[in-house]
């Protein structure tokens, strides 16, 4: 049997694979992607791109001029909408791109959230893979099975074309394959949390719908509907969308909705009937809250839907995912180069597993919460599954196909000419109705708005020194960011001055692989020299150094000072993904023997032995 050899075998090529093969390959790291599908995928799937995965994506090339050209909403599409159907009033609406909201991002981020549909991304992703001879990418070839060992794992894929089977043989073997992940599975991996908590059915179609829309331009429409309920997200409102309606198993099977089913609930959504438009793609999924126990077996890791899934109430699945790979990479290099002990890979569970719990526990309340809003329209969502029951029952289904439908309009009629005169305030009682609907949808800003769990999460791990130094708190930690100095957090948002083409942010001086020694106020010289021989006493560890008085934005230097408890110096190791690993915010000076000391404990590798001080460097405090 033909057997290729390969430093890190990533099975799976969504966003999260790509991105990891990517991230390795600059960092000098060779990879082998296999896929079982023979395509990216051609439906949108998630859509939702924050701001922490558009500064990792800028960390592999991607322009801000490539992410708008695959933007699907612009600045005024900022709103979500509940509707009878598209054709009626709005029943609710929220802005959740209010001028505060947009502000309070600018602050924390050179990056905005936006709507890119997931197969805009895999192709743009793509693209970095396709050209980084570091990475070599199979589509139609299957992951089969693995044998484990101390030294790694070795693997048996299938050219599914060709029937040809293969063996890898790979130092590390990372899964980011997907949900059902076939490589968590083999290696018996437990998922926890919450099974079944809706069925869906996803309508992907085209369609031109601006005439439906365009007095409320939104990504997202809810539907209130006893006849069609569900959610459309409009990616594109001149040419295609996506509506998910609910399905009910005790009554109902997927096989239930075939094309011509799905049609006539789709119509109904819209409110159209005569709308021109093409179903291109039926799918079924199931809603689930459920985190690995283990993130990582011997060599083995999971990154992604892999490791953790839960609703798309928040749209965190594939950020999450994107931010696995960026704590995985660093690390999994460093200790493949040698410059890491193998005990820095157990922090990435350590320290990615309670970010997913956070993020997973936030979607689940999210998707209940949502239930508030039907409730003040006077819906009582408990009673959908008796409509499946009624439609699923023999005397029902023995009725002609016409009878049946005549027999649904007069069961839905009562309830949405109802809903229609909330719509329009028909009395003091509906307008009293559709202010409690309103301020129903109002409560749910944190479905939307979730910058507080994008950049707000702080490390507690073996990588962070000082993991205990309480970090400052945000009244809101899913809306909003506490940015801070705080070892474990990362490192805030500022703006550069320099020359043109120069970093322009904070965020521009992080990342491919090495480690950033900055400093301000006494620190800040210093840092040069000894980052310079930290690098030379581990081998090459790459330190690179930066004095932040000289190159941070004078309107922004005031905030260094806010940031590190109040106080005018401060020396800070920042590890490649961005994090802050070590803090020195004494009056004392730095020294090159503790910054070594955090380094060795962030690396999990012995202190060198002790040289002199190079000139020109200064002492530091200990490390806490």
């Amino acid at each position: 049997m033909r057997e290729l050899e390969v430093p890190v075998l990533i099975v799976g090529a969504g966003p999260v694979g790509m991105l990891m093969a990517a991230l390795l390959a600059d960092q000098g790291i060779e990879s082998l992607l296999v896929e079982q599908r023979d395509d990216l995928h051609l439906a949108p799937q998630a859509h939702v791109i924050n701001t922490r995965t558009q500064e990792i994506l800028a960390g592999i090339g991607v322009t801000d001029e490539a992410l708008a050209g695959i933007t699907t909403h612009s600045a005024e599409a900022r709103f979500v909408t509940w509707r009878q159907n598209l054709a009626e009033g709005d029943l609710a609406r929220i802005d959740i791109g209010s001028a505060g909201y947009l502000a309070s991002m600018a602050a924390a981020s050179s990056k905005r959230t936006a709507n890119i549909p997931q197969h805009h991304l895999e192709r743009l992703l793509f693209a970095q893979v396709s050209r980084r001879v570091r990475c070599q990418t199979r589509f139609g070839h299957a992951w089969q099975g693995a044998e484990h060992s101390g030294h790694g794992a070795v693997s048996s894929v299938k050219d599914v074309a060709t029937g040809e089977t293969y063996r890898v043989r790979s130092d590390w073997l990372i899964a980011a394959d997907g949900a059902g992940s076939p490589v968590r599975r083999s290696l018996g991996l437990p998922m926890v949390g919450e099974t079944n908590l809706a069925h869906l059915i996803t309508i992907n179609f085209e369609a031109d719908i601006r005439h439906l829309v365009k007095d409320s331009p939104s990504i997202l429409f809810w539907v209130l509907s006893a006849a069609a309920p569900g959610t459309f997200i409009v990616h594109d409102a001149a040419r295609y969308s996506v509506f998910m309606t609910p399905y009910f198993p005790e009554y109902e099977s997927p096989a239930d909705f075939p094309p011509d089913r799905c049609e006539r609930i789709l119509r109904a959504a819209l409110g159209d009937r005569h709308l021109p438009l093409r179903i291109t793609s039926l799918s079924n999924w199931t809603m689930q809250a459920h985190i690995a126990a283990p993130y990582s077996q011997g060599r083995t890791f999971l990154v992604g839907d892999a490791a953790h899934r839960f609703p798309p109430t928040g749209g965190l699945g594939l950020n999450t995912g994107a931010a696995d790979a960026h704590n995985l990479a660093w690390k999994l290099a460093c200790v493949i180069k040698g410059w890491a002990g193998p005990g820095l890979l157990d922090t990435y569970g350590d320290e990615r597993k309670p970010v997913a719990e956070t993020n997973s526990r936030v979607s689940v309340a999210n998707h209940r919460k949502m239930r508030q809003v039907t409730a003040a329209l006077g819906l009582d969502e408990d009673k959908l599954p008796t409509m499946a029951r009624l439609r699923a029952s023999a005397p029902a289904r023995a009725l002609p196909a016409a009878l049946r439908s005549a027999v649904k309009r007069l069961l839905v009629a009562p309830i949405d000419s109802r809903t229609r005169k909330v719509q329009r305030a028909a009395t003091p009682g509906f307008a009293g109705i559709r202010r409690n609907v309103q301020l129903a949808a109002e409560a749910q800003m944190e479905h939307f708005n979730t910058l507080g769990l994008d950049l707000g999460y702080v490390y507690r791990s073996a990588a962070v020194c000082g993991g205990g130094a309480a970090a400052p708190m945000a009244s809101n930690p899913v809306l909003e960011v506490a940015q801070s100095l705080t070892p474990g957090a990362r490192l805030p948002h500022f703006r550069l001055q320099g020359a043109p083409g120069s970093p322009a942010t904070s965020h521009d001086l992080v990342g491919h692989g090495h480690f950033l020694l900055a400093g301000f106020g006494r620190h800040g010289k210093a840092c040069a020299g000894i980052a310079e021989s930290a690098s030379q006493q581990l081998g090459g560890v790459a330190v690179h150094a930066v004095d932040l008085d000289a190159v941070t934005h004078h309107a922004d230097r005031p905030q260094l000072s806010a940031w590190n408890l109040g106080l005018p110096d401060a020396a800070i190791l920042v590890r490649p993904d961005g994090h802050i690993a070590w803090r020195h915010a004494a009056a004392t000076d730095a020294r090159l023997e503790d910054v070594l000391g955090a380094l060795c404990r962030v690396l999990q590798v012995p202190v060198p032995s002790r040289e002199p001080l190079p000139s020109g460097a200064r002492p530091v405090a200990p490390v806490s």
